[in-house]
């Protein structure tokens, strides 16, 4: 007959049994990656995001020790990739590649995505910082900023700016401009910035916020002028374009982010792991070179730091569309 402390003792037993076949997460931490990691970017091959997220892997694969393996998931303005990313195995096997719109600006805008961007991750560092610049074509007979804004006030309404999808930062961007220069603009949506710029070459369309890499040759050449840099600083590889802020609208200085992003309830060794990998691209001259020239700029910042900026443009863009009731309209 099994007594009360014979019980106890097999329990204890099967207990112990049981916990020494599962592995623990802090063994998986210090396994961690014995397999390729895959990087979902939520747009399609050859956007500026998905350059930003194969260069920026391959450089860092050398101090992981495991490939980055690009998986792309375009859809619903990126909350399809976002989502699955959201709904993954938090073990660090998989990670979000995003600009900032799924992360900091689409929870403002109905409906609400089936992710919460606040709960759902965890920031593991910015691949790369873009910034964006305020393209005219030439037809329009604009060649500064004032000039721009007056042309606006002038034309209410007549002016047409591409928004690479409503609801996004370079929507919001616009919006802020107009309120700030008190003009009247139209947006005009696409889903894509390459048909923009097919639209400025034609004079089909007069302005839009792009950032350098897809329209810096077109710029060179004189078919497209940039009047200024959101950048707090001008680009090396536009360096005759002044800053907005050298123009005197420094409110409408900002940089986009592309950035790295792990589902919520991965283990933090695991983070400050990835994160030490993508640390040593600070160091990586041959690498900041490349990305000088596409006209971004590396300059890695870790999980803390990260998140502090994501908060911040997190208020931005919220305070951007309350005071421009913007959700209702769109």
């Amino acid at each position: 007959m099994l007594t009360q402390a014979s019980l106890r003792d097999c329990a204890l037993g099967a207990a112990l049994l049981l916990a020494a076949c599962l592995p623990t997460a802090a063994q998986d931490s210090a396994d961690y990656p014995n397999r390729p990691i895959r990087v979902i970017v939520p747009v399609g091959a050859g956007a500026g995001i998905d350059n930003a997220a194969r260069i920026t892997a391959a450089a860092a694969e050398k101090h992981l020790g495991q490939k980055f393996v690009i998986e792309n998931k375009p859809g619903g303005s990126q909350r399809v990739g976002t989502s699955m990313v959201a709904k993954s195995a938090p073990d660090g096997y998989t990670l979000l590649f995003t600009s900032p719109s799924p992360i900091v600006v689409q929870e403002f805008f109905p409906p609400k995505p089936d992710f919460d961007p606040a709960q759902d991750f965890q920031p593991v560092a910015n691949g790369m910082f873009q910034p964006a610049l305020l393209i005219v074509r030439p037809t329009l007979g604009v060649r500064s900023v004032d000039e721009f804004v007056a042309y606006a006030k002038k034309n209410p309404g007549k002016l047409s700016f591409g928004v690479q999808g409503i609801g996004g930062e370079m929507h919001l961007t616009l919006e802020h401009f107009k309120k700030t220069a008190g003009m009247d603009i139209t947006p005009v949506p696409y889903n894509a910035g390459a048909q923009a710029i097919v639209d400025l070459l034609a004079d089909r369309l007069d302005a839009m916020f792009l950032v350098v890499p897809p329209i810096k040759a077109h710029v060179d050449s004189g078919k497209l002028i940039a009047l200024a840099t959101l950048n707090a600083r001008r680009i090396e590889a536009l360096p005759n374009v002044p800053t907005m802020a050298e123009v005197g609208r420094s409110e409408m200085t900002g940089t986009i982010w592309f950035g790295y992003f792990a589902p919520s309830k991965t283990p933090k060794p695991i983070i400050d792991k990835l994160a030490h990998a993508f640390a040593q691209l600070r160091s990586d001259t041959a690498l900041a070179t490349r990305v000088a020239e596409m006209g971004a700029e590396l300059a890695p910042i870790g999980p803390a730091e990260f998140a502090r900026l994501i908060e911040r443009d997190r208020a931005r863009y919220g305070k951007i569309v309350k005071e421009g009731n913007l959700a209702k309209q769109n």
